[in-house]
This record gives C-alpha cells, structure tokens and sequence, in this order.
C-alpha cells in the first residue's frame, strides 16, 4: 500500500519527481509565506499596543474625576479599540490560513488520483493567484453560508444540518474527526492572546461601575442602583457590559472555527482543490459560449458553487468526479 500513491503519480508522471513542487510553486509559497507572516505580525503589534494603551487608560480611570460623560465616553472607546483589535485578529487569521491552506493543498493534490472524465487533473494545479483567489470567493463564501449562521443573532455558528450530520462526514471539523484516545491540537497562541483582550475589555466597564458606588456612599443594594442619580450611569454599564459579552460570543465563535472548522488550515486545503476543479469546470463550460472564453463565467462558477454547496459532506466524491453525484438534495436544501 505504501507505494500505491508513486504507482499512481507515475502512471501520469513516470517520475518520481513529481512530487517535488516547481519552481513556479516554490516562489509563489515564497510570496505568499511572507504575507501570511506579516498578517500575523501585524496582529500582534496591534494586539499588544492595544494591552499597552488600555492598561494606562484603565489605570487613568480609575483616577478620574466625577464627570460621568466622560468617563463613559472613555470606557467604551477603550472596549471598542480591544475588541476591535480582537476582530481584526480573526480575519488576520483567516488571511494566513487560507494561504497555508493553499500551501497543504499543492503538496496533498500531487497524490489525487487522475479522473479520466471531469474530476481532478494534475494540470489544475496550474492556475494564477488571483484567479484561484476569484473562484474562492464565491465557492468557500457559497460554502460556508451553507455550514455556517450568518447576521447579527447567531454568526460563525454551525447550522443544525452541519451539527446533526454524521461524524466521520464532518470533514471541515478536524477537532471531531480525530478517533476516541487521539488528540487534535491547533495552537492556543490567539486564543490567549484573546483571553487577555477579553479582560482587559472587562476591565475597562469597571470605573464606570465604581462611579456608580462611589456616589452611592458605597451601599451595594438594588435601589442604589436605579435611584434617579445612577439610573443614566447603570444603564451605561448595563449596555455596555452586554455588548462585550455578545462581541466576546460571536469573536470567539470565529476563533474556533479558525482552529477547528472550515477556516481551518486542514479544511481550506480540502476547499482550494475543490475550489480549483470548480473554476476549471466553470471555465471550460464558458469556452462553449458563442461570444468566447469567460463568457458567462460567473454564472457558470456560481452553479459550481452551488452542486458542490448540495453535496458538501461528500467532498471528496465531488473532487473526483462532480457528476457521479445529484444536481439537487432536497434534505440538504431545505
């Protein structure tokens, strides 16, 4: 079995070169290596700037004077900037696994098998940035609409056909697929680097708090709280308190699924090959347009996106060959 993958690449190779990356390939991983490292740098600068400013200002607030406003002003600006920063971590992210994703993807594809019919072509690998960045826009997007909640209530969480489908068809969860005695770890680097935002975020609703005691003589009862002094200054930490709690909730969502779901290193290798054989799919059916090549293109692209979207927890099938599987899955539509 050990020589099952060489037999296969030579039957279309005849060398065992093939599985050494070009040097077309190399350069680009060269390119797209130092993005992923500057995306990551670039987090880091402004998550620890963001330590840095909120804790001089939390210890300033705490020294403030008796104007409410401006203590309240104060506080949620500094909320706003940490969790802010903490957003922009998870696209930073998202950035750079995508891109080791690609990465993953070049090196697995050298040993799918070639489909004589419409699935997978060693050829497909040779495809430009910016085209496959194109195609992934609307395939992964089409994708992970299908898998994932989106809007204000419940974002970055799985819908109910992700969470209720069988395990071992769960391939954009790594965490899940890993047997019973095994374990998947993805790094807990920006999950601290969160935590400490997330305190300090908590944190900083606090001198708004302290006011509220502070001109209450200190008595910590409930109709302190609502007397006509405090009432603007409870419903400020109140308000502002819920808010970090949802961002907290829907921020952390994205975390976990940059580790373990379909942002995931593992899951975007898995979407770039489907990615790819889509745009070539969509590409050759454009060629049979009278007015010529990327004609209707995106309309082609989008019906990829959307056979693929049908039979997502059979991806693999997919990649090797779309059209052993149905155009339409009323279960999975509905």
């Amino acid at each position: 079995m050990k020589d099952v993958g060489k037999k296969i690449a030579r039957s279309f190779i005849g060398d065992e070169e093939y599985f050494k990356l070009s040097e077309d390939e190399n350069e680009i991983i060269k390119v797209l290596r130092e993005e992923a490292y500057h995306v990551k740098d670039c987090f880091t600068k402004f998550s620890f700037q963001a330590i840095i400013f909120a804790t001089i200002a939390i210890g300033i607030l705490a020294k403030a004077g008796p104007d409410i406003y401006t203590i309240s002003l104060a506080c949620i600006s500094v909320v706003f900037i940490l969790l802010t920063v903490a957003r922009i971590g998870t696209h930073k992210y998202a950035t750079a696994n995508r891109i080791y994703g690609y990465e993953l993807h070049l090196y697995r594809s050298k040993y799918s098998m070639e489909d004589p019919s419409k699935g997978w072509q060693p050829y497909m690998r040779k495809i430009g940035w910016e085209e496959a960045m194109r195609a992934w826009r609307v395939v992964q997007a089409t994708v992970f609409e299908h898998l994932y909640f989106k809007g204000k209530l419940w974002p970055n969480y799985l819908r109910p056909r992700a969470k209720n489908e069988k395990k071992e068809l769960k391939w954009f969860l790594p965490k899940e697929l890993v047997e019973t005695g095994a374990t998947y770890h993805s790094g807990s680097y920006v999950k601290i680097m969160f935590g400490v935002l997330y305190l300090l975020a908590f944190l900083s609703t606090l001198p708004i708090l302290f006011y509220i005691i502070q001109k209450s003589d200190f008595e910590l009862k409930l109709e302190v709280f609502i007397n006509k002094t405090n009432i603007l200054p409870t419903f400020i930490f109140v308000f502002l308190l819920l808010w970090v709690v949802i961002r907290i909730f829907k921020t952390e969502a994205r975390r976990k699924m940059l580790e373990s779901g379909l942002l995931s290193i593992h899951s975007c290798a898995i979407m770039w090959q489907a990615v790819v054989l889509a745009h070539y799919r969509a590409l050759k059916k454009s060629k049979l347009e009278p007015e010529g090549v990327y004609t209707n293109y995106t309309k082609h692209l989008s019906e990829e996106a959307e056979h693929l979207k049908l039979n997502i927890f059979k991806i693999h099938q997919w990649i090797n060959d779309p059209d052993l599987l149905p155009k339409e899955d009323k279960k999975q539509s509905k």
